[in-house]
């Protein structure tokens, strides 16, 4: 009976390996990151829907909302926060956060959309703003959709704050070294799980598209309000292990944005991985506006869009899973190097083959006629399957040998570094992409006639060229530093132990 019990024990902790006491801190925080990752999948797949629906809008206008309006409320928001974390501590910052995000929903579902044929400009004067001043269409459309525009910020800062910020500040302050290894995998499972549960709701959602808003918005409430309440529930058995082992945290060290540049051009090594988020930030960027373009196309309606996110995000969660069980087998055999230029040879092959098959539609005609697929449909797919296996990659090569490559530092440029490549590397390259193609909608937009995705197409290609090229430098020349440091922290570590 032991036997059993142990073995039992045994295949438990293969699966699962938390102990027992401390479940009580572990499944809150695996319904946190369901909830908000749930939550925040749901609004980017809404947040594009109205914006790609609206007359006088589509696809295009989502640099400009990226580049213009999330930017610079990201920067507002982060000021805001750090004020309020010198006022409040960590629990009530989270609980303001959270009913501040509930309170804008619930004013977007029950005020601003339903009144908006009253607080919009309307389809009428933006039509007759683009007509006469096309080089700044997407400026009137932001104007004319302030309410949407809002909408698209609010979404793109929870996924920002409640995920990026909240979640993984919280995860990172109350789990040791030796949990992280249990726990982390086990969350990004937990994380991948809310796209595929996503799936049947947004399904639900694309046949109702008559309360669609209302039904968006009162799930990311509940999501919000049973977030609160895993916070009290992992906060409590924290603070109980905190008692109970005498836990003493270190405060990480944060940087501003002066001092993060400062940090990435005195150090070779910090720099090349800033190079490799900045390329990824903006190649998936560069992608996924022409994709969206083609894909509005194919999808015109509401309903339709919405399925087809749907779809999306169920490959995505699908793909990213499997990506998670490969890689850790991938770079355990064939070390850093093989698992860090995973990523941008799947974005850089995958987004350059989707580039390809867009600009020379007519070529690949014939290969449609033989499989009885329009041109447009293979275009659609082609680019799908190109954004979630790179995205897939990153979350399961990129992500890891990223973090992996600031274990050998010395502990004063481990900490500075991983602020300034997270502050400076993030921010500009979520940002660079949605600048770099806005600026060209503008200079092609020319009187009487507003600029396509098509039109700029052909110099996107080239850029993400350069950004592939530089990822690929970056990677190698990286491997050589890494492997550098790495033996000579093996060998110091030699030296004191003998």
């Amino acid at each position: 009976m032991d036997n059993k019990k142990q073995e039992m024990s045994r295949l438990r902790l293969a699966i699962l390996p938390v102990a027992d006491e401390e479940l009580g801190k572990f499944l809150p925080m695996c319904g946190m990151i369901f909830l908000t990752i749930f939550a925040y999948s749901l609004l980017r797949a809404y947040k594009d829907t109205i914006v790609v629906q609206a007359p006088g809008a589509g696809p295009l206008l989502l640099p400009f909302l990226k580049t213009y309006t999330v930017l610079p409320s990201s920067l507002l928001a982060a000021f805001g926060y750090m004020k309020l974390r010198k006022n409040v501590d960590a629990s009530k910052a989270y609980y303001i956060c959270v009913s501040l995000f509930i309170a804008f929903f619930a004013l977007f579902a029950l005020v601003l959309n339903p009144y908006r044929e009253y607080l919009h400009l309307g389809v009428d004067w933006l039509m007759g703003m683009q007509e006469a001043y096309p080089p700044f269409s997407f400026f009137f459309a932001i104007v004319a959709y302030w309410s949407y525009a809002l909408f698209y910020v609010a979404s793109e800062l929870w996924g920002t704050y409640m995920l990026s910020v909240l979640f993984w500040q919280f995860a990172n302050e109350t789990t040791t070294p030796e949990q992280s290894k249990r726990y982390y995998p086990l969350y990004v499972l937990a994380g991948n799980l809310a796209l595929i549960a996503l799936f049947p709701v947004l399904t639900h959602i694309s046949n109702n598209t008559h309360s669609d808003v209302l039904e968006v918005c009162g799930l990311v409430s509940v999501c919000g309000f049973l977030l609160m309440y895993y916070y009290t529930k992992a906060d409590t058995a924290q603070r109980k292990e905190a008692r109970e082992e005498k836990i003493v945290k270190k405060k990480k060290k944060k940087l501003t944005m002066l001092e993060s540049f400062g940090v990435l051009f005195r150090s070779e090594y910090v720099g090349y991985i800033a190079v490799l988020v900045l390329a990824y930030g903006s190649i998936i960027t560069l992608v996924e506006l022409i994709w969206k373009s083609q894909a509005v196309q194919l999808y015109p309606t509401k309903q339709s869009w919405l399925q087809f996110q749907g779809y999306y995000t169920l490959l995505t969660g699908l793909a990213t899973i499997l990506m998670n069980y490969l890689s850790k087998g991938v770079i355990r055999q064939f070390g850093w190097l093989t698992g860090a230029i995973i990523t941008p040879i799947a974005a850089g092959l995958l987004s350059c083959l989707f580039f390809i098959f867009i600009l020379g539609q007519s070529a690949f005609a014939s290969i449609g006629m033989f499989l009885d697929i329009a041109p447009l449909t293979m275009a659609v797919w082609v680019g799908t399957y190109a954004v979630l296996l790179t995205k897939g990659s990153k979350y399961s090569f990129f992500d890891p040998t990223k973090e992996m490559a600031f274990i050998p530092l010395e502990p004063d440029l481990k900490i500075n570094g991983k602020a300034a490549v997270d502050g400076v590397g993030g921010r500009l390259g979520k940002s660079m992409g949605s600048l770099i193609s806005s600026t060209l909608i503008m200079v092609y937009s020319t009187a009487g006639t507003r600029a396509t995705a098509m039109d700029i197409a052909p110099v996107l290609f080239v850029v993400v060229l350069g950004f592939t090229l530089a990822w690929f430098f970056s990677v190698v020349r990286l491997s050589v530093l890494y492997n550098r440091e790495t033996r000579l922290a093996e060998e110091a570590q030699a030296a004191a132990t003998a």
